[in-house]
């Protein structure tokens, strides 16, 4: 069948959005400019103290693990532009992960249509042709999502996932909220898990034993360590070359915006599915409609318009925003995008519950939630730090709606990717591959 051949071709497909950007474009995008003001002289930094570099202070806002990755062959006299091939792969196998989730659940054939707006995503490639911490840092969280959500919460498993966290970490410090799916899998394993809903019950989790959540508790610890190391060596959460731009001050707008992307991107993608969503959100109408509710009133508290001083800028969303009106420093656009979102993710989660995959989707929708929050620690609430997480979970809990029960949807499901995959690619054009290849300016 021609599936088998659907890891390969996304492969190819990554490869030739970024290999001639690489070889022969040339430095005009957002990322392009955080490569040489940033990760390249960090790369350059270590590689020079090696076997002993300094971790106290570098130029990067991020933990020094891709950075220290890299420096080894750069050590070895590998130029620029094969360290940013090397950094490429980290593109290829978050798209070979997201196939690999959405497969799990629906099937090779439509994961491959779930993960193309992913392979098309001006952030992924664009964080994949220069480097950037962005890519690795989504991938190996993704990785830990994908085991917690799916495995047997055993040893093993969290053996695994402490090796996962820790690297996560190392890569990003916002990664902390990587312990939420690992204690999420570490009480639904547990004793605990059985006053879980009758969707979130898995057979993978029984017998239920009090030692898989001591196991959970456990898999933290490296991680954590390793973050308190970092952050006393640099004197706070972020190196101190970044500190004035990364950590001066809470952005309480971060989940808000957040789950607005899910609202926008989740729209797109779920739009030739609407009698579906309507029909999954009218079983459960009283509970999702005091969600969204919720999710209103909370982005409506804290500024919301476009604000380049206060961080809120960065993305075509926030362009979007500049462009619907504002009342009392709201932007409306936002605000009801936030609540789209979360009516959208109710009714993703209620799918996946009705054919018994609610565990997995909590897990993942958890997560994300938990990625959203610790956001609120960033001063710069940029698209860049939302979308490939949010288009990875966006795939997987479409994925989960989808049984041999439902035929119908999942051509729904494919023509949706379709559309969401255009919106994405029309966004790289213009950012991403236009600039490059010098037919318009960069951002």
């Amino acid at each position: 069948m021609w599936w088998r051949w659907a890891p390969a071709v996304l492969a190819f497909l990554c490869a030739v959005s970024v290999l001639p950007v690489i070889f022969l474009g040339r430095d005009a995008t957002s990322e392009a400019f955080d490569q040489q003001i940033a990760h390249l002289p960090a790369v350059e930094q270590f590689a020079a103290q090696l076997p002993a570099p300094d971790l106290s202070n570098y130029p990067s806002a991020t933990g020094p693990g891709y950075h220290l990755l890299l420096a080894v062959p750069a050590r070895l006299g590998l130029g620029v532009q094969w360290l940013r091939v090397i950094s490429s792969l980290a593109g290829v196998g978050l798209v070979l992960l997201a196939w690999r989730g959405g497969a799990r659940a629906a099937g090779p054939g439509i994961a491959f249509a779930l993960a193309l707006p992913l392979a098309l995503s001006t952030y992924v490639l664009s964080g994949s042709a220069w480097l950037t911490t962005d890519v690795l840092s989504v991938l190996v969280g993704s990785a830990v999502v994908l085991i917690a959500a799916w495995s047997v919460p055993d040893r093993r498993t969290f053996l695994s996932l402490a090796v996962l966290l820790a690297a996560a970490l190392a890569i990003r410090q916002t990664n902390v909220f990587l312990a939420v799916p690992i204690l999420a899998a570490g009480i639904l394993g547990s004793p605990l898990g059985r006053s879980a809903s009758d969707a979130e019950q898995w057979h993978g989790d029984e017998p239920r034993r009090w030692s898989r959540l001591a196991w959970a508790c456990l898999a933290l610890l490296p991680g954590m360590l390793l973050l308190l190391a970092l952050v006393r060596a640099w004197g706070g959460l972020v190196p101190p070359t970044f500190r004035d731009l990364h950590d001066r001050g809470l952005n309480p707008i971060a989940p808000a915006y957040g789950m607005a992307l899910v609202g926008v991107w989740g729209g797109l993608a779920l739009l030739p599915m609407g009698a579906e969503v309507l029909r999954a959100v009218r079983t459960h109408r009283l509970a999702v409609a005091l969600l969204v509710l919720f999710a209103v009133i909370v982005a409506a508290i804290p500024e919301s318009s476009w604000s380049r001083d206060e961080g809120r800028w960065g993305g075509a969303l926030w362009q979007a925003v500049k462009s619907f009106p504002v009342i009392g420093g709201r932007s409306t656009l936002l605000v009801a995008a936030a609540g789209l979102g979360t009516l959208l993710l109710s009714a993703l989660w209620i799918r996946a519950a009705e054919v018994r995959r609610g565990r997995q989707a909590t897990i993942v929708i958890m997560t994300l939630l938990a990625l959203f929050v610790v956001q609120v620690g960033n001063s710069q609430v940029w698209e860049r730090y939302f979308d490939p997480a949010i288009l990875v979970a966006l795939a997987w809990l479409t994925a989960l709606g989808i049984d041999r029960t439902r035929p119908h949807s999942a051509g729904r499901a494919v023509l949706g990717a379709g559309l969401l995959a255009l919106a994405q690619l029309g966004i790289s054009a213009l950012n991403y591959w236009a600039p490059a290849f010098g037919l318009l300016p960069g951002p």
